[in-house]
């Protein structure tokens, strides 16, 4: 995991904890600078291959959710 994705995934984390509910992609953009909705999946998408969030993808794009990571 890249830091870009890991800043992704705290700022993920964190929103849910404050709100109780995750960002959505829209809100993912305006924080980080990403230019477009393409760009914001690209980096969802890594966390998601690598198994650190879990993302309704066929329902819409605000449904993320942090999957807590054990370490060792």
């Amino acid at each position: 995991m890249g830091g870009f994705e890991a800043e992704i995934a705290e700022y993920v984390g964190n929103y849910t904890r404050r709100r109780g509910y995750p960002p959505t992609v829209e809100e993912l953009i305006s924080v980080f600078g990403l230019i477009t909705v393409f760009c914001a999946m690209f980096y969802i998408l890594n966390l998601y291959k690598i198994g650190m969030i879990r993302n309704s993808l066929f329902f819409g794009t605000n449904d993320l959710l942090l999957i807590p990571v054990k370490t060792k």
